[in-house]
């Protein structure tokens, strides 16, 4: 076999260039291995769909609407219309499984090296086994059952069906947990934008909460937010447009759990401000994302600013023209893990701690305290909202998390009465790959 050796990413993740080679060469020690993990990340990084994905859901639920492109695939989104065809939507799958087959390379390649030491595999394979796991939690979460390949035997994996969602949860998890036990605390390189042990951890937390395991949500969440010799709450300053100012979406800010690499130092800003944005925050119909924040709340104008011609997201300040500081797309930081140790926490039957937790982001807003005699079920109603002004247009958590709440037809009924079906809760299977896969079967609405 053959493997080839992307350098897109070298410069930043101090790397030298590789060329093509053989399995035993690149697997010959640790550090011609490592430059295949680079490249997998790289691979990643410059997938047109890990670019569209913090904000392309928030067309399909209730947070964007088509900006100043009338592009068709735009309005097919906020329509819910989704084409198996010629939607970009098929660009998730092509490009994950795309990157998950790296990561199984790596994987198979690292069990067979004679001249690694067993840090650097254990490093390379968690890394990779991180990466694999992240693919399939989206994967899963955007088109329910997937073919479930951990292997790169293409000639037996090509006509896998559809695997259900709750196996590959299993794998995702059992992934997750070798990595986290391979992976050391500190970062591989500079910056944060290759997994360590406490990024596993952060999936780890999420993975737990969507499965309902409360009991290890917590305590995953709890080790992340415990770890503040590299994790806290960014700073958050400012009640209207002209003084809006933070630090949480800084390339070098210590919220940050993980983030997307990219060559240029800017992250989704070009796309999402000006009069031309792609996108715009939608400000109509029912409890609209506008109308969600309360009085006071330092996200509304942290977050959402107001510019001709409507809302635009604000959370990504900068363009290629304007690099001031270097912004990397964030993956996780550490304010979801408050809210994700608050629900399980109200699950657990704690809900003064929940509350507490809920407080903390709460009070970072600049908002007062929940009132006094919260119950599970109020305190649950708080973390939704929170979740959906603390991390509205992140990496398709509001799109998640109605559907895994079972709220996602009350909230899109309510919202787009004429386009909404229930169907479209999953996206559309990709035709060219039900052409080539004789055992795939498409999702129910998509003809």
């Amino acid at each position: 076999m053959l493997t080839v050796v992307s350098s897109s990413c070298k410069k930043i993740l101090e790397v030298k260039p590789e060329f093509i080679r053989t399995t035993e060469q690149v697997y010959a020690n640790d550090k011609s291995a490592d430059s295949v993990v680079v490249a997998m990340y790289a691979q990643w990084a410059s997938n047109s769909g890990s670019f569209d994905i913090p904000v392309a859901s928030g067309l399909s639920s209730d947070e964007l609407k088509p900006g100043a492109s009338l592009d068709d695939d735009f309005l097919n989104r906020y329509n819910n219309r989704l084409d198996p065809v010629n939607s970009s939507t098929k660009i998730y799958w092509s490009d994950y499984y795309s990157v998950i087959y790296t990561a199984n390379s790596i994987i198979e390649g690292v069990a067979t090296s004679k001249g690694m030491t067993t840090s650097g595999k254990q490093k390379a394979t968690g890394e990779a086994l991180f990466m694999r796991a992240f693919c399939y939690f989206y994967l899963v979460n955007f088109f329910g059952d997937v073919p479930l390949v951990t292997s790169t035997a293409y000639k037996e994996t090509k006509n896998f069906p559809r695997t259900p969602v709750a196996k590959v949860y299993a794998q995702i998890l059992e992934d997750l947990l070798k990595a986290e036990s391979y992976l050391g605390d500190q970062y591989p390189t500079a910056g944060r934008v290759r997994a360590n042990k406490w990024v596993v951890k952060a999936l780890l937390s999420r993975v737990y909460l969507y499965t309902g395991d409360w009991k290890n949500a917590n305590l995953k969440a709890s080790e992340l937010i415990e770890n503040r010799n590299q994790y806290n709450l960014g700073v958050m300053e400012g009640t209207s447009a002209d003084d809006a100012e933070m630090d949480i979406f800084h390339s070098d800010n210590k919220e940050s759990i993980f983030q997307m690499w990219n060559e240029i130092g800017y992250s989704i800003g070009g796309q999402t401000l000006g009069d031309e944005a792609y996108v715009a925050v939608a400000d109509e119909g029912n409890n609209s994302l506008i109308d969600a924040f309360e009085d006071g709340d330092k996200r509304r104008w942290n977050y959402i600013n107001e510019e001709t011609g409507g809302y635009r997201i604000y959370k990504y300040r900068l363009d290629v023209e304007n690099p001031a500081y270097k912004e990397y797309t964030v993956v996780f930081r550490l304010a979801e893990q408050y809210l994700i140790r608050a629900e399980a926490l109200a699950k657990l039957g704690q809900p003064d701690a929940a509350v507490q937790d809920v407080n903390t982001i709460r009070n970072r807003a600049g908002l007062e305290n929940l009132d006094d005699g919260q119950t599970e079920s109020s305190i649950l109603d708080a973390v939704e909202q929170e979740r959906r002004v603390e991390l509205c247009f992140e990496w398709s958590d509001r799109w998640f998390n109605l559907r895994r709440l079972g709220h996602l037809d009350q909230v899109m009924l309510e919202n787009k009465p004429t386009y909404w079906k229930s169907t479209a809760a999953l996206y559309p299977v990709p035709r060219v790959e039900i052409q080539n896969n004789s055992k795939l079967t498409q999702n129910p609405g998509y003809n």
